[in-house]
């Protein structure tokens, strides 16, 4: 039996749009949408590959409740069998957002949890 190595990144990601009046949603760049298309992308992830494991864990945006917010925050959790690369979960929040014309930083950070 072969030893499976299981690796954990927690992510941290940062939508910038533009915020406006929710009467006048045209005049902004929504990122309560953008943040739940890249949700979608994101969880749609797992189903192609069966080393990979992942879960949002949290998501905040604004404290109004007629203004679109500026920014929103993303995180969660990759769980993998072999050491991952983010750079193809990042480009693709990356282009999810430029699609809307909004900008993303991401930031990852390995957990400690790793296992054999």
């Amino acid at each position: 039996m072969t030893e499976q190595h299981h690796s954990a990144q927690r992510f941290h990601i940062t939508i910038t749009g533009k915020g406006a009046h929710a009467a006048r949603p045209h005049e902004g760049i929504d990122v309560i949408v953008i943040g739940s298309h890249i949700i979608s992308a994101l969880y749609a992830l797992p189903g192609r590959s069966s080393t990979l494991a992942l879960g949002i864990t949290r998501l905040s945006a604004g404290n109004s409740w007629n203004v679109l917010p500026q920014t929103a925050e993303i995180e969660g959790i990759v769980n993998t069998q072999t050491q991952q690369d983010p750079s193809q979960i990042n480009a693709l929040i990356a282009g999810i957002a430029a699609g809307f014309g909004a900008e993303t930083a991401v930031n990852w950070q390995p957990t400690g949890t790793s296992t054999a």
